[in-house]
């Protein structure tokens, strides 16, 4: 039976420095998901790392909201309530997520670049049913300030959903041109192709 000695030098001996190193940051990682304080920022980046572009709906496949979303309430985290029909008449892009759930935090970088390259043109709005006070410390955290996070108590029909995140983009006129549940890369050409389309829909 091998020693620890042993077992070290026949390991360093017949391993390659590039599998050597390997070994070690695969072993670091797993001991940075073992620990709680960093499991949750581990699982985002292996998340990010495989995430892929959404597609737009197929034609027959987008509807339109019904009369009912335009009404309902969403909360900013300063406390006023509006409707969410005051994000209609431009493209909007919602995203619900949390501030515990590893898939949310992956996606978010790409969802807070495309917000910056489309604020003003495009309506953003970051849905969560956590308290306000948990996603104000989340956000000054991880430098999020900027986005327009809301609460929300209830979800109309049109945006049920058993698992997040969940994103829509939703045309001016009310029609859901894309549907996507889990984490996506949002900062795309293939985003923003869509965006811009409906952009250019406007204008016409």
């Amino acid at each position: 039976m091998l020693t620890i000695k042993q077992w070290v030098q026949n390991y360093f001996s017949r391993k390659k420095p590039f599998a050597i190193i390997s070994d070690f940051i695969f072993i670091i990682l797993v001991v940075l998901l073992l620990i709680p304080t960093t499991r949750k920022e581990v699982s985002a980046f292996f998340i990010r790392m495989v995430s892929f572009p959404p597609s737009e709906l197929n034609v027959q496949e987008q509807y339109n909201l019904s009369p009912e979303v335009g009404t309902w309430p969403i909360q900013a985290l300063n406390g006023y309530t509006m409707p969410f029909g005051g994000l209609e008449g431009k493209p909007v892009v919602v995203n619900f997520w949390a501030t515990w759930c590893p898939p949310c935090r992956a996606e978010l970088p790409g969802l807070q670049e495309l917000y910056e390259e489309y604020k003003g043109r495009v309506n953003f709005a970051f849905l969560s049913d956590e308290p306000a006070a948990t996603i104000k410390k989340f956000s000054v955290e991880h430098q999020y300030q900027d986005l327009p996070f809301f609460r929300y108590t209830t979800v109309p029909k049109d945006f049920e959903t058993r698992s997040i995140p969940a994103t829509f983009i939703i045309s001016p006129t009310g029609k859901v041109v894309l549907e996507k549940k889990g984490a996506a890369r949002w900062d795309s050409g293939k985003v923003k192709s869509i965006l811009d389309k409906l952009l250019n829909s406007q204008k016409q």
